[in-house]
């Protein structure tokens, strides 16, 4: 079997650092709403709308979706679960007078509603009435997601009508748990910091970066706020010295960095109360992102653009979900909103580099991603992103001259650094550089031994070359026992055992993985080999014959065929 299906198959799951998320519970965007034909319905009738809409949100096109739930909703006015979908979609895409009109259009439906009546709150806080901002959090419920995000919304509140000690008492007698005691921990100390009580927010903050883990940037960003503010500018260089090793990529520790060392002042990450809530709201976001909580996540970050519109970060948060169901134009819209001096803006070109693709406008993301590594020659993210793009359309030449200057920067590799040598021995493997490329995946398994897509890359690279199989087949093993739900990595092992002659066990593994993956030629192929050798070999035709019509390439549906025609052994296999 020729090495091109089943590396291309892998590697897509690194084809960009996209988040892939779903908005709302109740639907799965599906499709590429680049590529559909404009919905053109126009009609006054509730349900033609309202269909219309769910046939535009499933594409992943919000804000034609948005247009039609309006018209809706706009005759049938009392229809809770419509008004409650519309307001989740105005959060998503940035509109948030759209947003607050159909926020008390609920409330009205149902009073009750967590959701609606946070917004709400902090429309207040937006407005600068901070005291009824304040007794409206406080009058929240303490539980589900919302529960989350009260009290220290409500801290910020108080800081601002009561002053700084009631701010921080609120946040004090909060009950968190492990996870959240470093972010209220953070934001008694922005309330202390921006009270003037310096040294008190720098005795808060010092605990929080101890130890070698990289710590969350808007906590280093705080401290080196203070210890500049305090005098203690070389520590607060050293700081981030220490965090940019870490953090290489990190746009926005330079900056700061270079302030200091040219005698500037650092500003703090926010300077009032409003900014506290936005920031609050933002590294909820985060973390909700990272336990995979995406719509609670960006309704978190659609909060934070709602009260801080001038910051970058919650508009970036919206703009990566809007890609990743294939929003294109959506995410263009929500990025043309960060500021070119906002700390994300570096972070905003290199997503809308990959929103332009997904438009159709590659040369354009291609010209902008050149011009980006030019202008920071000791960064690497512009020529990966540009790496990953060319791989995507298998433009394997220029891919790898785009990743081995990466690397060329780079200099030595890190932990870090080990997604950088795989996708490079990708290429460097498609463009028939084989020693080359079996040379960085090995180096990226220095860095990181238990990386399950470099195992399973190397692994089946050698069990299709027919070289160190025990080896491979104790590499994918462990991928496998790493990922056990991955039919692809479930498959190579079946695929090792097949060319070390262990057929039922190759039976047993590819029998896994066509379950896991029913709709992949090659793996309907690998258990119709199996099955022949097992002496299965009706069983064996029909996988055969399901693997041709799942459209494999050309080789493979030819190889195929001569076996449906001749048998596994006389087909003139080129499996062995």
């Amino acid at each position: 079997m020729s090495l091109s299906l089943r590396p291309r198959r892998v590697w897509l799951l690194f084809g960009s650092w996209l988040w892939l998320t779903t908005l709302l519970g109740g639907c799965a965007a599906a499709g590429n709403p680049g590529a559909a034909a404009p919905i053109t319905l126009d009609s006054s009738g509730a349900a033609a709308n309202y269909l219309a809409g769910r046939y535009a949100f499933e594409r992943g096109d919000y804000a034609t979706a948005a247009k039609f739930f309006r018209r809706a909703l706009a005759t049938d006015p009392r229809n809770l679960e419509l008004a409650r979908r519309l307001f989740r979609i105005e959060l998503a895409i940035g509109s948030f007078d759209e947003a607050a009109e159909t926020a008390r259009q609920l409330s009205e439906l149902a009073p009750a509603l967590p959701e609606v009546r946070l917004f709400l709150a902090l429309l207040e806080a937006r407005d600068g009435r901070m005291e009824q901002a304040a007794r409206a959090l406080a009058a929240l419920p303490d539980t589900g997601v919302v529960g989350l995000a009260a009290p220290l919304l409500e801290g910020w509140a108080l800081f601002a009508s009561e002053g700084p000690r009631a701010g921080r008492a609120r946040l004090r007698r909060e009950t968190v748990s492990d996870g959240l005691e470093r972010l209220y921990l953070y934001h008694r100390a922005m309330m202390s910091a921006l009270a003037g009580e310096l040294e008190k927010a720098a005795q808060l903050l010092a605990p929080q970066l101890e130890g070698g883990e990289p710590a969350p940037t808007r906590l280093v960003h705080a401290a080196a706020f203070v210890l500049a503010e305090l005098g203690r500018r070389e520590e607060a260089a050293e700081l981030l010295r220490k965090q940019l090793a870490q953090l290489p990529e990190n746009p926005l520790m330079p900056r700061l960095l270079e302030h200091l060392e040219r005698g500037a002042r650092i500003e703090p990450p926010f300077t009032d109360a409003k900014g506290g809530m936005a920031d609050a709201l933002l590294g909820l976001a985060q973390a909700l992102r990272d336990q995979n909580l995406t719509a609670q996540s960006v309704y978190f970050a659609a909060l934070a653009s709602a009260l801080r519109p001038e910051g970058g970060e919650g508009w970036l948060l919206l703009a990566q979900s809007a890609l990743a169901r294939g929003d294109a134009d959506g995410a263009l819209a929500l990025l043309d909103r960060i500021p070119e001096d906002s700390a994300d803006f570096w972070d905003a070109r290199l997503l809308r580099a990959n929103a332009l693709v997904q438009a159709g406008r590659k040369q354009e993301a291609v010209r902008m991603l050149e011009q980006m590594a030019r202008e920071r020659p000791q960064r690497i993210d512009a020529l990966v992103t540009l790496g990953d793009i060319h791989r995507r359309d298998e433009e394997y030449a220029l891919a790898e001259k785009a990743y081995a200057e990466a690397l060329r920067r780079l200099g030595e590799a890190d932990r870090a650094h080990w997604r950088l040598l795989y996708v490079h021995g990708i290429t460097l493997e498609r463009l028939g550089r084989w020693d080359e490329a079996e040379a960085r995946f090995l180096a990226a398994l220095d860095l990181v031994p238990d990386q399950p897509f470099v195992l399973n890359y190397l692994g089946y690279s050698w069990v299709d070359r027919g070289v160190h199989l025990e080896r491979a087949k104790e590499m994918l093993r462990k991928a496998v026992e790493l990922r056990p739900d991955d039919g692809f990595i479930v498959d190579s092992l079946g695929w090792a055992h097949f060319r070390l002659g262990e057929y039922e066990e190759a039976v047993r593994h590819l029998e896994k993985a066509v379950e896991l993956e029913p709709g992949d030629p090659v793996i309907n192929d690998h258990l119709g080999d199996a099955y022949w050798q097992v002496g299965r070999r009706r069983e064996a035709r029909f996988q055969w014959e399901r693997a041709l019509s799942l459209e494999p390439d050309p080789d493979l549906a030819r190889s195929i065929e001569r076996k449906l025609r001749f048998g596994y052994a006389d087909a003139g296999s080129d499996r062995g």
